[in-house]
């Protein structure tokens, strides 16, 4: 297997001939229908260590689109509403996009909230493809009664 192949679920993606300990030949299957977006293990008869990364697969109906939000900017957004993203040099872009995930605390480090949009298979995106983002959220706020607002002020004698 090579970067770019697809693979089908149980597909044979590595067989390990066993060693003097072992009996019989292991083979490592794609648990899914996808890509290979990389292969770690490239030459025939190289040993790896136990646990060593073989293969990388992904499963070009899932990719998504990460991004995050500075936190002034961040509320109202949630899952549903419509996102524009620009990938530079991609035909047809902009793309408009829904955001699907929202995570639901700020980032410790940097005080930004995450966010996901699904992207559609078809488009040809590649893993690590950077994009400008555009939300223009309607941010509705609740503001409190009239009543509530009095009860909350000082009474003057």
């Amino acid at each position: 297997m090579r970067e770019g192949d697809a693979v089908s679920a149980g597909q044979v993606l590595l067989r390990i001939l066993p060693t003097q300990a072992e009996a019989t030949e292991q083979h490592i299957q794609a648990p899914w229908d996808g890509e290979v977006a990389r292969a770690h293990v490239r030459v025939e008869g190289r040993e790896v260590e136990a646990q060593a990364l073989l293969f990388e697969l992904f499963d070009p109906n899932s990719l998504v689109l990460r991004f995050s939000v500075d936190r002034s900017q961040a509320l109202g957004l949630a899952p549903g509403q419509p996102v524009q993203a620009h990938f530079e040099g991609a035909p047809g872009s902009p793309i408009d996009l829904t955001l699907t995930r929202a995570w639901p605390a700020l980032e410790p480090e940097t005080a930004r909230r995450m966010f996901e949009a699904h992207l559609p298979a078809q488009a040809g995106f590649a893993i690590g493809m950077v994009a400008k983002v555009r939300i223009e959220p309607a941010i509705t706020l609740q503001l409190p009664t009239s009543r509530t607002l009095m009860e909350a002020m000082p009474v003057s004698s």
